[in-house]
């Protein structure tokens, strides 16, 4: 596959992350925009993007923005979904999020899922602020 220019495969993908990509990242203008390739297993059955893969891939890369801006990890606590159109098994699709307001406990974000053609899914989502984000491996005990 050949990737949009600037995009790099998102390498700490795990569990549920690894098993619903692979997906790809890059910084633009400050910004984490995530990008995947729909492909026959991200289909529902009417043969487009499923529901749910939109709603896993949205939430993800709203929660990467969170932890890339405030440096903070965090969980989902409030996800609001708008699908607008379908997705195109074969279309490259982007999300994008922005942090639009925040205090020590909660982040408030909105995002978009978008192809060539046009916008897929909107989203507003409220985020639990867990602890900053540590440099180096953790030891678990």
């Amino acid at each position: 596959m050949s990737l949009p220019p600037g995009f790099h495969l998102v390498a700490n993908a795990s569990g549920f992350a690894e098993a619903n990509g692979p997906w790809f990242e890059k910084i633009e203008d400050g910004r984490l925009i995530r990008g995947f390739l729909p492909g026959p297993r991200h289909a529902n059955s009417h043969g487009i993007v499923h529901g749910g893969m939109l709603a896993t891939f949205i939430d993800s890369a709203m929660g990467s923005t969170v932890s890339r801006v405030l440096e903070r990890r965090c969980v989902t606590v409030r996800l609001s979904l708008d699908y607008l159109m379908p997705g195109r098994i074969g279309d490259w699709l982007q999300a994008e999020a922005e942090v639009v307001g925040y205090d020590e406990n909660m982040a408030q974000v909105r995002a978009r899922v978008y192809g060539a053609r046009h916008d897929t899914l909107t989203a507003l989502g409220s985020f639990a602020l867990l602890s900053r984000l540590r440099s180096g491996p953790r030891k678990v005990t």
